[in-house]
């Protein structure tokens, strides 16, 4: 078996897996506003009110002066729920479907806040360039920075030549790396590491042989995206790079081996930072009821 088949295998059983995570997933909110369905019923109409927002919002790279819009993947690559800022079940999802994403979109559902506050977005660029959002009349924000400065990692061994050894090494790796954020009276929450990636990805075309998104999570709550790339060339070593990305309002913080090497302020929402936004968005259908 070639490694391109190898890597779409591994990718296919990465998916049964992520369809078995929504088994359980059945939104609160649901019982209050649809009494006479079931919760299948329920978290489904959730799900596509979620989806419908995520595609509302226009993602573009914007390459020499000109913008080029990146398809929305359809599904979300995770279901979370954060109880401690009492947010009911939300969803991630990305644009780009082919090697690193251009950016990741968190879709977060708050049923206690007033109607106009109960929809959160949060916009992450991954690129190396610059991204640009756009939402109707709500939204139009340009990204002043590259969402990723990728960074060597030395002195570890190279990459696999193997799809599941690679991952194998890109969790051993990830163990270097901690995080915790600070939020308002709570101070330093210790953010945890989600063990499966949220996103697999590969583009020999760019020197990307292998690259994956893992998340610090705040329950699973993501808060701080690790981006870990094995890049190479044909005749060349392989070697591992990463990068790190706001996805919270907290201020976060990011050691490796100890030592401090990132950080990014706190942006309580509606705020705009150098490659992240966030703010609340209108739902149609609530504006209606």
């Amino acid at each position: 078996m070639t490694q391109s088949a190898t890597f779409r295998r591994f990718l296919q059983a990465v998916c049964i897996v992520t369809a078995v995570s929504w088994l359980p997933f059945v939104p609160s909110i649901a019982a209050d506003e649809q009494p006479n369905k079931s919760a299948a019923e329920r978290k489904a109409a959730h799900l596509e009110r979620m989806r419908k927002l995520a595609q509302s919002i226009s993602v573009f790279e914007v390459k020499n002066g000109k913008r080029v819009e990146v398809e929305v993947v359809d599904q979300p690559v995770l279901a979370y729920r954060d109880d401690t800022r009492k947010q009911d079940d939300s969803t991630m999802w990305i644009w780009g479907a082919t090697g690193r994403p251009s950016a990741m979109l968190a879709v977060e559902y708050y049923p206690q806040r007033p109607l106009e506050k109960r929809w959160l977005f949060e916009i992450a660029s991954l690129s190396v360039g610059q991204i640009a959002a756009e939402r109707g009349d709500e939204l139009h924000w340009q990204a002043r920075q590259s969402g990723l400065s990728l960074q060597p990692l030395t002195d570890v061994d190279p990459p696999a030549a193997k799809a599941t050894s690679r991952l194998a090494q890109m969790r051993q790796l990830r163990r270097r790396f901690t995080a915790h954020e600070r939020e308002g009276s709570d101070g330093r929450i210790q953010l945890q590491p989600l063990a499966t990636p949220l996103h697999r990805y590969q583009n020999p075309d760019q020197g990307i042989l292998d690259g994956a998104v893992f998340a610090f999570a705040s329950g699973t709550n993501p808060e701080v995206l690790w981006i870990i790339e094995a890049h190479g060339k044909a005749g060349e070593p392989a070697t591992w790079q990463y990068g790190l990305a706001q996805m919270t309002g907290a201020a976060v913080f990011v050691q490796l081996d100890d030592k401090e090497i990132w950080t990014r302020a706190d942006a309580d929402p509606p705020a705009e930072r150098g490659s992240y936004i966030n703010g609340w968005m209108s739902a149609e259908k609530e504006q209606k009821e």
